[in-house]
């Protein structure tokens, strides 16, 4: 399963460590009638000292050393600064960060380089499981066999307006893959039968690509802008991290994610590393050290995790989140 959060325009308390829950009432804007609750509350800390250490536990509030700068995935734009980057030329802000969801029902900001999330408010429409997010900032949360879009500033949903149930599919991982904001394929990967399939949120086509040959059915899937998926299998350790070509279904590769524990995962990826929220803990996962680093508790029971291909793509262990406009 997964998790996610964003920062409002709204005023936050700031919390280190767990986080606490205020609410304040939101409209629900465009995403439908279900009002949002809209806190605010930022919870912060728990990243640990420079370095991946296999298993270990983080420490206080993470004051890593300053980033040369942030690269967005899309090739051509402009890069960011220390601070967090400049807005890409063509993603809005609030697609370059990481969001959970999960149980109490509700969306939260993350912002990896200083192991913050923030509360955008309540999800009403549904009990989330997993979610994703697309290049103009909007997320698709999964819940009881239906695919909602949800605003990453409110967290007002609705129903997609084009989804249809689909047999074999009551639950299911997602993620985009695309590189260009007029992407609508979003792919899933269910968790009873592991099949691949293709929803185009324009149209309404649904189609069954195959089953990668996975180790069992269970887990959370994303991307990292190489227009590979990336499925995280869960219930087992060391946790399998397979690549899947989205056209075939095809395994291209298996990583391994040596993160303790057995339960469900969420899965999403920011600058360079992937991040696997399991059993209360977030985990950060460098594929390229090849090691895992346990950062702190999340600020709620995280189901579902995601992220946009607007996020960075290179190491950024420091600065502030992109402004939201």
């Amino acid at each position: 399963m997964r998790w996610s959060a964003l920062l409002l325009a709204s005023v936050p308390a700031t919390i280190v460590g767990a986080a606490a829950c205020s609410a304040a009432t939101s409209n629900g804007g465009p995403f439908g009638s279900g009002a949002a609750n809209a806190s605010g509350t930022t919870s912060t800390g728990g990243r640990g000292s420079s370095g991946n250490t296999s298993g270990a536990a983080g420490g206080g509030a993470g004051n890593a050393s300053s980033s040369s700068g942030v690269s967005f995935l899309d090739a051509g734009t402009s890069s960011g600064s220390g601070s967090g980057g400049s807005p890409n030329t063509d993603c809005p802000a609030n697609a370059q960060m990481v969001y959970v969801t999960g149980e109490p029902a509700s969306l939260w900001s993350f912002w990896p380089p200083t192991f913050t999330f923030t509360k955008i408010g309540d999800v009403s429409c549904t009990s989330p499981t997993h979610m994703t997010v697309d290049r103009t900032g909007t997320a698709w949360i999964v819940g009881s066999g239906n695919v909602y879009k949800t605003s990453t500033t409110t967290a007002a949903c609705a129903l997609a307006p084009n989804w249809q149930p689909q047999a074999g599919f009551s639950d299911f991982a997602v993620s985009f893959v695309g590189l260009t904001n007029n992407d609508t394929s979003l792919y899933l990967l269910s968790a009873s039968s592991s099949s691949l399939g293709k929803f185009d949120t324009a149209t309404g086509a649904f189609q069954v690509i195959g089953t990668p040959s996975l180790g069992g059915p269970g887990g959370d899937m994303t991307s990292r802008g190489d227009g590979k998926l990336w499925y995280l299998q869960a219930y087992t350790s060391p946790h399998p991290l397979y690549q899947i070509d989205p056209a075939t279904a095809a395994v291209v590769q298996t990583l391994s994610v040596n993160a303790p524990g057995t339960g469900a995962q969420a899965l999403a990826y920011f600058g360079a590393r992937f991040y696997a929220f399991e059993s209360g803990g977030v985990y950060e996962y460098d594929p390229v050290a090849n090691t895992v680093q346990m950062l702190g508790p999340a600020p709620l029971e995280v189901t579902g995790a995601g992220q946009s291909t607007c996020v960075p793509t290179v190491t950024v262990d420091a600065g502030t989140p992109p402004p939201i406009q």
